[in-house]
């Protein structure tokens, strides 16, 4: 089966249309629903899950979704999708009719659930001399959902289904002391910076609702962000109720599909989403049109109980930035993908690090840690660094023995040069690592995902990076010295 991994919106940036001219809006908060902002305490959440499963229910069957998977508290996140029954490799969790979803495909068009105006979303299309990307596109048909101008099926869902704006942990919802708390520029730049493209097209939808809780249209593109799919070459969907499903590591390809990684812990992906093929109705004795599905699919035997998830990013993984910024969270534990910003000039790469001299300062023992993923931080480390000729993904156990290292004052100088630039991030950081992990310890730790998922949130990013950088800097010391 052919993966298709969530959206890659990093590619689509919203710009302004060229002649300024803004859509003129009926309706914007007129029709808006009035929310009270205020702490989230685990009895509450726990509530909120009973109400949310129920509505999940009742929405799959007025929407003609065929699944057997319920809402449930996830062991990772706040809500997500377990299994009723054992599932057998292959078999399909969920069919949500392709007719329940928003899709924009750029061959043919937008499709849209019928029976409502969607006044926002088709105005924008209509009103602006430059096309719009779809992700801002989708971001306005769930604000048209929230106002109930989508439907009632998408003023429930929207409402009731998706997370609240106070509790979203993307940085582009986030003001400023908040991104603070991430402790690393780049990120906070990037996510005002699209806050301010957003703040150009249509800045009536980006008042804040309350200080500290985003504007609705950044509660919507957050949405889409982070729960839309890719289901063709130019074609973008939000699916209700496949959104559902959380995130796992990518399954090795054409390897058995194990509960967990045997190195690091993580989870691995125990399903996929696909399309499917168009099914007629008329040869089915049925009556009507034809009707394709979105469907989740099992790689592997799912007991009763266990979640269903999928991978966002495929197997060649995202960086801990990109994963804050698109989805808002982190791995933990490490993430071999990562990677630290480095600014490389013609003297950095004149004079790469010896890989050889790299694994002898750290020892046989650490360096086939690093190649074998047991040690996701220093992997991640060593794929930061410039190296020369070898490449650590396609050394093997028995090459660490053939190999002889040399000095060379250019690369110490290299290296020098690079620690200097770690040890400038790591000065950005304003908590120590160890406060910083005992917050996110234990039950202290559970209990700040629920009651402030933004700052547990913002913790466990500066954590990661942190524990990179730390790496990093490390082994930098060790070859300039």
């Amino acid at each position: 089966m052919t993966p298709a991994w969530r959206c890659d919106t990093a590619q689509y940036v919203p710009t302004k249309p060229q002649n300024s001219t803004k859509v003129r809006w009926n309706t914007i908060k007129n029709n808006m629903p009035v929310r009270t902002f205020h702490t989230v305490r685990c009895s509450v959440v726990s509530e909120n899950v009973v109400r949310a499963a129920q509505t999940f229910q009742e929405l799959a069957v007025q929407a003609k979704v065929q699944t057997n998977l319920r809402v449930c508290r996830s062991t990772h996140a706040s809500m997500g999708l377990v299994t009723s029954d054992q599932v057998a490799k292959g078999d399909v969790l969920m069919r949500v009719p392709t007719t329940a979803a928003i899709v924009l495909d750029y061959s043919s068009g937008l499709r849209l659930p019928a029976f409502a105006r969607w006044p926002r979303l088709r105005g924008s299309a209509a009103g602006s001399s430059d096309p719009l990307p779809w992700d801002i596109l989708q971001a306005l048909a769930l604000v048209d959902g929230l106002a109930g101008d989508g439907g009632e099926f998408w003023q429930r869902y929207c409402d009731e289904l998706l997370p609240a704006p106070e509790q979203l942990t993307l940085p582009m919802c986030w003001e400023a002391p908040r991104l603070a708390e991430l402790q690393h520029s780049d990120i906070a730049q990037a996510a005002a910076a699209q806050q301010a493209r957003l703040t150009a097209l249509f800045p009536e939808l980006m008042e804040p609702l309350a200080p500290d809780v985003p504007g609705w249209l950044q509660w919507a593109f957050a949405c889409v962000r982070s729960r839309a799919f890719r289901v063709g070459t130019d074609a973008f969907a939000f699916i209700p109720f496949l959104d559902f499903a959380n995130h796992a590591a990518a399954p090795a390809n054409g390897q058995p599909t194990p509960t967990t990684n045997s190195t690091t812990g993580s989870l691995i992906a125990n399903a996929d989403f696909r399309m499917s093929a168009t099914t007629s109705k008329v040869e089915e004795g049925r009556g009507g049109d034809d009707e394709s599905f979105f469907e989740l699919v099992a790689l592997r035997e799912i007991a009763p109980g266990e979640e269903a998830t999928i991978c966002y990013s495929g197997p060649e993984g995202y960086t801990n930035q990109r994963y804050m910024a698109q989805y808002g969270f982190v791995p933990r534990g490490g993430n071999p993908a990562d990677r630290i910003r480095l600014d490389l000039d013609a003297e950095h790469q004149a004079a790469p690090l010896e890989l050889a001299r790299l694994q002898d300062l750290m020892g046989d023992g650490l360096f086939l840690a690093a190649l074998r993923g047991t040690d996701p931080y220093l992997f991640a480390a060593l794929k930061s660094l410039p190296l020369k000729d070898e490449d650590p993904r396609v050394m093997d156990a028995a090459s660490i023995h053939h190999r002889t290292a040399t000095r060379g004052d250019s690369s110490e100088r290299t290296a020098i040069s690079l620690l200097r630039q770690v040890e400038a991030q790591i000065s950005e950081g304003t908590t120590l690592l160890e406060d910083d992990e005992l917050m996110l310890a234990g039950s202290a730790g559970e209990q700040l995902f629920v009651e402030n998922p933004r700052l547990a949130a913002a913790v466990a990013y500066r954590i990661e990076r942190k524990r990179l950088l730390t790496t990093t800097a490390t082994l930098l010391r060790a070859y300039a010295h």
